[in-house]
């Protein structure tokens, strides 16, 4: 993936912990209100220094590649000039390369997914949706509208009604529903 659309995708993460950050700061109320307001606060400082330390990682993997396909570019020439390289060797080193890039996506996106589990989990420390036997589960939160649900999970509003037999739009915080496959 080219570092463009890495750290294109990086802004907007950090972009949404300050949006985070930005309603912790506004939100006022009772003392256990500002209880939950400090661990909201303390997982988005926790979820920065993640996404901080993911950033490094990457551009320290992105210096591997780099050198690496400098390498192969070394090995290329000393096979065209007959430095004793099979074509069979550089074909080992680019698949070696495309086996590390593609573990680099792979990691990368699993951390970019787990992040943004944990910032849709609402900070509770549990994830927003439980697997059951039937599909997930998911309980709402402050803020949560059936529209906006339907959208994280990829499902229409009509399907989510129909599985939680809702005749309109109204849920509750705490509410517990069903998302359907």
């Amino acid at each position: 993936m080219p570092a463009i659309s890495y750290t294109l995708a990086m802004k907007h993460f950090f972009a949404i912990l300050l949006v985070a950050g930005l309603m912790l700061a506004c939100a006022s109320g009772g003392s256990a209100e500002d209880a939950t307001l400090g661990m909201l606060d303390e997982k988005v400082s926790k979820l920065t220094a993640q996404a901080e330390d993911l950033q490094f990682r990457y551009q320290q993997l992105q210096k591997t590649i780099e050198k690496i396909q400098t390498d192969l570019v070394e090995l290329r020439r000393a096979a065209v000039t007959g430095g004793g390289v099979s074509a069979a060797e550089l074909k080992a080193v680019e698949d070696r390369i495309a086996a590390v890039d593609a573990a680099r996506q792979k990691d990368r996106q699993a951390i970019i997914e787990q992040l943004a589990r944990e910032l849709s989990g609402g900070g509770s420390g549990k994830p927003a949706a439980v697997v059951t036997g039937d599909g997930k589960e998911h309980v709402v939160q402050k803020g949560e509208t059936l529209s906006s649900i339907s959208k994280a999970y990829g499902v229409s509003v009509g399907d989510l009604r129909k599985a939680n037999s809702l005749t309109g739009n109204d849920i509750k915080i705490g509410q517990k529903l069903v998302i359907p496959k």
